[in-house]
């Protein structure tokens, strides 16, 4: 479905579904220069058993129009004026890489007299989240270059392994960042680099919180999700073997039965 603010469209995967006031909703966030569909497996299960869900696309990512969100607290406002236009109460935030960003800030930020956050869960996350100069540099200069750069840094294998006969997320990956505003991989990223808030958020969010991370994630290591769990009192980590960045596609059952255990508990 669409929703208009400032009249602008903003596209969001329902499950073909209205969302519903009486159930739970789950809210998922992309990565950089990604778009809704990485959570073609987490979102369509959780649509048909009984969720509302709404996977956005950020505005000028995909389906939606409008002006790149160029930091992270932007995106994030963004996402309550989405929840502000839905009638739903009871909220579970999920965001991978820089959409864990988005999500923290904006858990941090929901007025629980509005609405309710039930649970966060932060997909190959890691804070603070550096970019290398290296891909900053190509994400301005040379795109395509700098998709690559993602595409071969965010999957654990270059010779396949995927979970489904026929499916290359590779390909996909790139598929995907070249349907964005050209703009939009160094937008993501210089976002990404230059967000300072998570330790205030993290203090102010007072949900379980759970990390799911690749053990072989080398654009958001997975120690470095770690050391934040153990240090915050509502949290736990979900380790998953043999998979990098790109968590979502390497290994959609295991991020999906986190998910499910985690939010239905």
């Amino acid at each position: 479905m669409y929703i208009s603010l400032d009249n602008t469209p903003y596209y969001i995967y329902t499950g073909t579904h209205e969302p519903k006031p009486e159930l739970e909703t789950i809210v998922f966030v992309h990565g950089a220069s990604m778009d809704h569909s990485v959570w073609s497996h987490q979102s369509r299960y959780f649509a048909y058993h009984g969720y509302n869900v709404l996977a956005v696309d950020l505005p000028g990512h995909r389906f939606s129009k409008g002006k790149l969100l160029s930091n992270i607290e932007d995106i994030a406002k963004w996402i309550l004026q989405i929840l502000n236009c839905v009638n739903c109460r009871a909220i579970h935030l999920v965001g991978h890489s820089m959409g864990a960003l988005a999500a923290l800030e904006a858990a941090s930020q929901l007025r629980s007299d509005i609405h309710h956050l039930k649970t966060l869960s932060l997909v190959g996350f890691c804070y603070p989240m550096r970019v290398t100069p290296a891909l900053l540099n190509a994400a301005k200069n040379n795109p395509s270059k700098a998709y690559s750069m993602m595409t071969q840094w965010s999957h654990a294998s270059k010779t396949g392994g995927e979970p489904v006969p026929g499916f290359w997320s590779a390909g996909m990956q790139m598929s995907m960042m070249e349907n964005n505003q050209i703009e939009a991989i160094h937008c993501n990223l210089e976002a990404c680099n230059n967000y300072l808030g998570g330790e205030q958020a993290f203090a102010r969010v007072e949900c379980p919180i759970l990390f799911i991370s690749g053990k072989l994630d080398k654009m958001a290591p997975a120690k470095l999700a770690i050391r934040e769990a153990e240090r915050i009192k509502n949290a736990r980590i979900q380790i998953i073997d043999g998979c990098g960045h790109n968590i979502m596609f390497e290994s959609p059952d295991s991020v999906l039965n986190s998910l499910n255990q985690f939010i239905r508990r």
